[in-house]
This record gives structure tokens, C-alpha cells and sequence, in this order.
């Protein structure tokens, strides 16, 4: 039998990895993987948004929660480092094309950018409106990410990232980001049962500045 997780596993997966529960997230995932007989790997795959596309690395990004990105890097790190696999967790895209590295990047998350990068994330990679991760970040004046990026990001990363599709589109962040349902808009979409548990601990409904 293949593996399946409900709505109600991937819903907490995700509320968790959006709070920074790291202890909680642990115990979960530890809990799934055993039940389902899965790697994390496999449990990450799963653990999407349907509507969104996002996964727990986008919610982690999107809330600068740089410990749990770590962690869940060193479960994916076997057999070894930026292994294509894990790569292909790193990198995916929500609906929308963006990235946890997008996520991270333009919420001003540079603990995050920084362990993303470590671990592989491609920079240069766009969404579906061109722009790539420090391209966000400089639409929404998180300096301090685009100054270390390319700064400090690699040698020669500075010419692969920060650019956008040349259409001269001059819009504001938020309108360029207007039909993504994210893990850091007004726009995005949750569970009744996921809405619940963010107000039982004070955590407001994701807004563009966090």
C-alpha cells in the first residue's frame, strides 16, 4: 500500500513548521514516518498544500524558523549532501514558482537565506513572474539579504541572481505577488482546522510581512 497522509497530518505538518514547533514538528514527524514506513524524504514530498503547492519548507522560509530548515536539511543529507533528491525538496516550487528561497528572501529571513544557500537552494531560480529570490527581496526592500547575497552569498553569484524577466513591469510587491496563495500573503488560503489552532496561540493569518 502506498503511503498517504490526511488533510488533518499535512494541515499540522504544515501549522507546525509555520510556528517554529520544532519540538512538536519532531514528534510528528518521527510519528508519520513510522506509521507510513517512509523517509522524511518521502514525507516531505507529501506534505504539500493542495491548493498552493506549498510545502513545510516554504511555511519554515516564509517565518525565518532557520533551525527547523536545518534539521529537516540534515534528514535529507543521506546518503549524502545536496543528494538530487534533496535538492529536489529544497528547490520546489509552490504554484505560483517561488521557492522557500524566494519565501525566505523576501520576508527579510536572512538566517534562512543563508542555511537555504548552504544547502543547495539555487538562487537563479524564477517564478512565474521572472523573478528570482533576491529580485523579491530587493521589491521589498529587505537590504540587508540582497547586500549579504551578494556580498557573501558565493563567487560570481551576483551576476546569476537579482534579475527579473526584462518585461519592465514596475509594479508594486504586493501586486506582483497578488495571485500567489503563500505562506506570506493576504491572499493565501487555509483550513478551518488550521485557522483554529493558529488563533488558540495568538498566531495571526499570514500577511505579506511575515
Amino acid at each position: 500500500m502506498s503511503p498517504h497522509l490526511s488533510e488533518d497530518d499535512i494541515d499540522d505538518l504544515l501549522y507546525m513548521a509555520r510556528a517554529g514547533e520544532e519540538g512538536e514538528f519532531r514528534a510528528l514527524k518521527a510519528e508519520l514516518c513510522q506509521r507510513e514506513n517512509i523517509a522524511v524524504l518521502e514525507l516531505l514530498e507529501l506534505a504539500r498544500d493542495e491548493g498552493s503547492g506549498n510545502g513545510v519548507l516554504h511555511m519554515a522560509a516564509a517565518n525565518g524558523h532557520a533551525g527547523l530548515i536545518q534539521e529537516l536539511c540534515k534528514d535529507l543529507s543521506d546518503p549524502s549532501p545536496q543528494n538530487p533528491p534533496m535538492l529536489a525538496i529544497i528547490n520546489g516550487q509552490n504554484t505560483a514558482g517561488n521557492t522557500a528561497l524566494h519565501w525566505a528572501a523576501l520576508n527579510g529571513h536572512l538566517e534562512s537565506v543563508k542555511v537555504l544557500l548552504e544547502q543547495g537552494s539555487d538562487p537563479t531560480i524564477t517564478n512565474q513572474r521572472g523573478h528570482d529570490a533576491v529580485y523579491e527581496a530587493e521589491l521589498n526592500d529587505k537590504k540587508e539579504v540582497v547586500e549579504w547575497v551578494l556580498t557573501e552569498g558565493g563567487e560570481g553569484l551576483e551576476e546569476a541572481v537579482g534579475g527579473d524577466t526584462g518585461d519592465g513591469d514596475e509594479t508594486s510587491p504586493e501586486e506582483n505577488m497578488e495571485t500567489e496563495q503563500n505562506p506570506g500573503a493576504e491572499e493565501v488560503e487555509i483550513s478551518t482546522k488550521l485557522r483554529e489552532e493558529l488563533g488558540k496561540i495568538g498566531i495571526q493569518e499570514p500577511t505579506s510581512n511575515t
